[in-house]
């Protein structure tokens, strides 16, 4: 009769099996995060929720970028981010405006922000080196300062301009703009972010309620924040955190009843009513410092370019709201559309999903330099051949 095996024999071949699976899930994960960094896929996050999580020298916006964030991105395109001292895709920038300095900050969303390509890339570097050809501008330095962030609305924007911008002193502002409406634009809870209203005794205060959200308070939490740092060390885990976002937002779409989705009229308004009054105050602001500045719209083109430029109901409403507070409204369609139909080159998308999604380098190229065409003459210069959009690599 064979002996009857110890208490203690069992437990160590528990161990050692426990051991030898736990080694070979080790080596697995670890070749699977090899082959993710060898084919360079990345998906670093670059957006911090609550004022701990992000730089303090901004004011309450629900969320920000990432101080220094830096890694791989590779949900659109494949490029490397590395975001600021503040969190924005940008070099540093001093509060101290040194002598001879012509500093243009452009304010706007994930167009403006650009992560999908390289720094010097984004349309803002591209505006800045174009603009050293404008004659207005010889013997001097010019310095673009880029406060794009993913997502934001106009009340971001306003908020973010008037309580950290301005202290950069800047000379000129740009505010970016789109041809569209995000979700995040017509719900606050989508957004997460403070949104400007008109109290009953007509003076503007500013609505914080998505603070009190359970989403808030789940993605403003020390353990997000947490997570967070420790997917920078790890393909895998960013991986896991986009692949529970994507579940997410398929789930939610799976919700929602197929075809054009209809806005309730209210929303719209509603939306417009923010919308405008956010707006009016980054104007006034503006005027009330004798700071110059414009609006842009982010140009379609692509599979549009072969048509007419139809009405555009948004693209008519930011066009009206510059000419109400006297600023230049800079639309670069008819421009873009003629450089898709010379070029067959598209300003939107990479690889295989060209013409669609973020500007790419041809796209970025062309609107920076369309911009700067634009605002060279309001400078005083006058318009050079050199500012023209010219082809460039996609």
């Amino acid at each position: 009769m064979a002996p009857r095996p110890s208490s203690i024999s069992t437990f160590r071949a528990v161990v050692v099996g426990a051991g030898a699976v736990a080694a070979g899930a080790a080596v697995a994960l670890g070749a699977i995060e090899l082959g993710m960094r060898a084919v360079s896929y990345g998906s670093v996050s670059t957006l911090a929720y609550g004022r701990a999580n992000y730089n303090h020298d901004l004011p309450e916006l629900g969320y920000a970028g990432r101080p220094y964030a830096h890694g791989i991105q590779s949900n659109e395109g494949v490029s490397e981010i590395a975001l600021n001292s503040h969190g924005f895709h940008d070099v540093e920038h001093s509060r101290a405006k040194p002598p001879g300095v012509f500093r243009l900050m452009v304010v706007g969303n994930s167009y403006t922000m650009a992560i999908q390509v390289a720094l010097k890339d984004g349309y803002v570097a591209q505006l800045g080196d174009a603009l050293k050809e404008c004659p207005a501008l010889a013997g001097r330095q010019i310095e673009t300062i880029n406060l794009g962030v993913d997502g934001y609305t106009i009340h971001q924007q306003y908020l973010l301009l008037r309580d950290y911008g301005l202290s950069l002193k800047p000379d000129f502002v740009l505010l970016q703009t789109n041809s569209f409406v995000v979700p995040g634009d017509l719900d606050p809870t989508r957004n997460l972010s403070p949104r400007l209203e008109r109290g009953p005794d007509g003076k503007t205060r500013i609505d914080y309620a998505y603070k009190d959200t359970p989403q808030f308070k789940a993605k403003s939490s020390a353990f997000a924040a947490w997570l967070q740092r420790l997917s920078d060390h790890s393909r895998l885990i960013q991986y896991a955190i986009q692949y529970r976002r994507i579940a997410r937002e398929e789930a939610a779409e799976a919700d929602t009843p197929k075809g054009e989705p209809k806005i309730d009229p209210a929303v719209y308004r509603s939306f417009q009513q923010g919308r405008d009054l956010a707006f009016d105050e980054m104007a006034a602001t503006l005027r009330n410092r004798d700071i110059p500045f414009a609006v842009t719209i982010v140009p379609d083109a692509d599979g549009e370019s072969n048509k007419p430029i139809g009405p555009e109901p948004i693209r008519n409403e930011w066009r009206q709201l510059a000419q109400k507070a006297g600023a230049p409204f800079f639309d670069v369609e008819k421009e873009a559309r003629a450089r898709v139909r010379a070029t067959g080159a598209d300003l939107h998308g990479f690889g295989a999903n060209a013409g669609f999604g973020h500007l790419n380098r041809t796209g970025n190229a062309f609107f920076g330099k369309a911009l700067a065409a634009r605002i060279c003459p309001m400078l005083g210069g006058e318009h050079s051949a050199s500012l023209a959009p010219t082809a460039a690599a996609q």
